[in-house]
């Protein structure tokens, strides 16, 4: 019989802070497991069980789109809760994970050694607006709802009730992931693709109202892009498992939990930041979506394509970069005469990322980047947007970074037992046109403004 020990080990941050981001709930967080004298270690969220292979190549809109760029912390909420609340039919959710923006969620981080949740006033008084226009999207409008999200081992104290729970009880179905590593995803489908969403925002207070983020709407989009997004959600919910419920609740409480009558939200205004750009939300008809592609599967070929077909600009806003090929393309670009600009979060949540990152800037400025590299400014809690823009003309927007997590060089994917490596799912969309792409340059040269320059001492 397999002698099996867990040891929870190192955790940079987490309890307040980790309710705080938003990101991920676990960072540099390990499971250690001895399994007959040999050991393996794999990130605490990490339940793949079998080798995944690519399987989904980029694909194109045959047809044009409707197209609507968003912006924490400017409209994501509407953006979000009109996606919602236009739902008649399904909505498809990936997540990385479900945050309160009270204290149903707050816990100290160690991965299955603490407990969340909250009273069942508190749950049912929530104040994130999702969760109250999913429970009506069930309940006043029939509308069939599924969440995929990761598993972090994280049990709802004995007496409470945590979001995901209050969710399952009310009907949405949830299920945990497994595909891969993490499911890095921020991805909503409504009406099996009549709109879709693909962003870097996760379901957090900060990455709504705090953050710098940015998203994009497609909608209408009736073509093979979008065939792509469902398929790739219909095989991670199959390979998926269910969310258990692991408190009992009496009669009347539940009566209380799954009361249909209609919950009222907020939606929340834009922070008044003097000084920083407000990106007004308009929807641009008639564009071009050049392709919509997934990561792992083929998403370093399809960026690293991209990127050498670049002739003129890039200009690329992105949480961080840590995946050394992609520091170097960006070298490469510059060396042949194309005009880098780099503009990245002033703020790290990982200090061994940081020092990653921190190596490409630095050996880009030394090449001759220097003033091609700002940091954004301190305005934002985290600068977490994730888009490049090529020639002034096409604009890619991506859930995930330039990491070997998020853009592996690979095309099999074994479980990190085997292979010490982290795989995450994203998704990625590139789009053709002129004012959607000038959409996301208003953004990136307002935030370029008001940053700093990136020094070496830094």
């Amino acid at each position: 019989r397999t002698n099996r020990r867990v040891y929870f080990i190192y955790s940079y941050h987490f309890g307040s802070v980790l309710n705080y981001i938003g990101m991920w709930q676990v960072v540099m967080l390990a499971v250690v497991t001895f399994v007959n004298g040999c050991c393996s270690s794999a990130p605490c969220y990490d339940h793949q069980n079998v080798t995944y292979k690519a399987t989904f190549e980029p694909a194109i809109c045959e047809t044009p789109c409707t197209v609507i760029p968003f912006f924490s912390p400017d409209t994501s909420v509407s953006t979000y809760v009109n996606l919602i609340e236009s739902a008649t039919e399904a909505i498809d959710i990936f997540t990385p994970d479900f945050n309160s923006w009270g204290s149903c969620t707050k816990h100290d981080g160690t991965c299955g050694g603490d407990c969340i949740g909250c009273t069942l006033k508190d749950q049912r008084n929530e104040s994130f607006p999702i969760f109250s226009a999913l429970l009506n999207a069930i309940h006043l409008h029939n509308v069939t709802v599924r969440l995929l999200t990761n598993d972090f081992y994280v049990p709802t104290c004995s007496g409470l009730i945590a979001p995901l729970d209050w969710l399952s009880l009310n009907g949405i179905q949830v299920r945990l992931y497994r595909t891969t590593t993490f499911l890095h995803s921020k991805f909503v489908l409504i009406d099996h693709g009549r709109r879709t969403s693909v962003s870097s925002i996760n379901f957090s207070h900060t990455s709504f109202l705090k953050n710098r983020e940015a998203g994009m709407v497609l909608d209408q989009c009736s073509c093979s892009a979008i065939a792509m997004y469902q398929a790739v959600f219909e095989n991670d919910w199959d390979l998926g498992y269910d969310y258990v419920v692991n408190n009992t609740y009496t009669s009347s409480e539940l009566e209380y939990i799954t009361d249909p009558s209609m919950i009222p939200y907020a939606i929340y205004p834009h922070p008044e930041n003097p000084g920083v750009y407000v990106a007004p939300l308009i929807p641009y008809k008639n564009v071009t979506v050049k392709m919509a592609y997934t990561g792992p599967d083929y998403a370093y070929d399809t960026v690293m394509a991209g990127l050498a077909q670049t002739n003129s600009s890039l200009q690329v806003m992105i949480y961080q970069i840590t995946d050394n090929a992609l520091c170097n393309e960006m070298l490469n670009l510059s060396m042949r005469g194309v005009n880098v600009t780099l503009l990245v979060s002033y703020h790290i949540v990982s200090p061994a990322d940081y020092l990653l990152a921190k190596k490409c800037y630095d050996m880009l400025y030394k090449s001759g980047l220097n003033g091609h590299i700002r940091k954004t400014s301190h305005v934002f809690t985290f600068s977490h947007q994730k888009f490049w823009i090529i020639d002034d003309s096409i604009v890619h927007l991506s859930t995930g970074n330039w990491s070997p997590d998020d853009v592996p060089n690979a095309s099999v994917f074994p479980p990190y037992s085997q292979s010490g490596s982290a795989v995450f799912r994203d998704m990625l969309v590139a789009v053709e046109d002129p004012g959607v792409v000038r959409a996301f340059q208003d953004v990136f040269n307002s935030d370029w403004a008001i940053g700093t320059d990136w020094k070496l001492a830094e």
